[in-house]
């Protein structure tokens, strides 16, 4: 599968967040230490061409922490677009 390094990058950070917390509190409004720590490891797993067979790995078990790192990128991604249109009137 090939994403781009961004993507990835957003995703696996967000699983990392989602397979570690108990709660149902969006990745956006995590503490910042929690975000970077899971934009560390997510980078990490980048960097030693582990993501690649993680995401494969994740998508073949069609795993639940998985979905909701996607659900949450692409609301994420889809605010940020409505937002940009509405500063740009």
């Amino acid at each position: 599968m090939i994403m781009e390094y961004e993507i990835k990058l957003n995703i696996l950070a967000r699983f990392f967040y989602y397979i570690e917390q108990a709660k149902d509190i969006p990745f956006d409004y995590s503490s910042y230490e929690e975000q970077s720590l899971c934009y560390f490891v997510a980078n990490r797993y980048i960097n030693e061409n582990k993501a690649d067979e993680l995401i494969q790995a994740l998508i073949d078990t069609n795993d639940d922490d998985y979905i909701k790192a996607i659900s949450d990128y692409v609301q994420y991604t889809a605010f940020n677009e409505v937002r940009k249109k509405y500063e740009d009137r």
